[in-house]
């Protein structure tokens, strides 16, 4: 049995924005979590968000805790170009685990840094967007936050004209 320690938060910063108010938790490692405010997305506040969160994107991230097949997938989920999806089961196989579709999606549903290893543009094959529970405060509002995230993407990539 492996037991990992969460590493000691040494601070944290709060982003204020007219969406709510995101919190990023750093250890002497890095960027550790990233929490999203439990209210609904506001599109016109996203643009504000993804500018903020632009300097904390290429932060050094600390990845305790992570077993190698998350760090694997999160590595690949990271090279999806903006504006794009990939489905599960297409994750798994580039990440190497062609048989690992269900298993990609634990890893979705754990992860800690949402918009830096961005679970949101992870679909599935069948349609639709699927779930987006990356963190246990977005029950109520994940999946909003989700098609919230896509859309504003795909009009960052010129593919809509929602914003």
């Amino acid at each position: 049995m492996t037991i990992f320690k969460t590493p000691p938060m040494i601070h944290h910063v709060d982003l204020r924005t007219k969406g709510g108010v995101f919190r990023l938790e750093f250890s002497g490692r890095g960027l550790y979590r990233i929490k999203f405010p439990e209210v609904e997305p506001l599109p016109e506040s996203l643009r504000e968000v993804f500018r903020i969160f632009k300097k904390y994107l290429s932060a050094k991230l600390d990845l305790t805790g992570l077993t190698p097949f998350q760090k694997k997938v999160y590595s690949i989920l990271m090279k999806v170009p903006e504006g794009t999806t990939i489905s599960y089961g297409d994750l798994a196989v580039r990440s190497g685990f062609p048989k690992a579709a269900r298993a990609v999606g634990t890893a979705m549903r754990k992860n800690r840094l949402p918009l830096v290893i961005p679970c949101h543009r992870v679909v599935p094959a069948r349609g639709g967007m699927g779930e987006y529970s990356a963190l246990p405060g977005l029950r109520r509002t994940g999946k909003k936050w989700k098609r919230a995230l896509l859309d504003y993407e795909h009009c960052l990539k010129g593919h809509s004209q929602l914003l």
